[in-house]
């Protein structure tokens, strides 16, 4: 439930939330995307769908859609002006005091709880690779806002609070 529960709301957020700065993606990236979600959802899908699997406790993906839907409400009036994410009233966004890439710092947390939850090998697995790809774009993106803005939260991380 948890797992199907993740990516029905990804699938709602990119129909709902997400505003793309591109209108297509190459073909060799939908094509390596798919490859990637849906080997690793059937890998995990095989053992946490097993009969002796014990099913774990319920998890929640709060944090990561209030950060789409903060940085969604930067470009709410259409506009392509770039603009620098700051934490809101809601304590789910709190954490762009911290990293300029909070959503995928809720990403990577939320697969590390259902990592945990799980126990299971292929789901780690899918944790670090998700994580290392991860930290890549929430680094380019942090570089990026340190160019575009000078006056631009010192005191922020690509995806790690005060490490990384």
């Amino acid at each position: 439930i948890c797992h199907s529960f993740h990516y029905i709301k990804r699938l709602i957020e990119t129909v709902f939330v997400h505003r793309f700065s591109q209108g297509t993606m190459p073909l060799r990236n939908i094509v390596k995307n798919c490859l990637y979600y849906w080997g690793f959802a059937a890998w995990l899908a095989y053992y946490i769908n097993h009969p002796l699997y014990t099913p774990p406790c319920k998890y929640q993906n709060t944090g990561n859609f209030s950060i789409h839907v903060a940085l969604s409400d930067l470009q709410r009036d259409g506009s392509r002006t770039r603009k620098i994410p700051y934490p809101t009233k809601n304590p789910f966004t709190w954490l762009f005091f911290f990293v300029s890439c909070p959503n995928y710092t809720y990403e990577v947390g939320t697969w590390i709880s259902f990592t945990i939850m799980t126990q299971c090998v292929p789901v780690g697995l899918f944790t670090l690779l998700c994580f290392i790809q991860m930290t890549i774009w929430a680094k380019d993106k942090h570089y990026t806002y340190l160019r575009e803005f000078k006056d631009y939260p010192t005191l922020r991380m690509p995806i790690i609070p005060f490490l990384l």
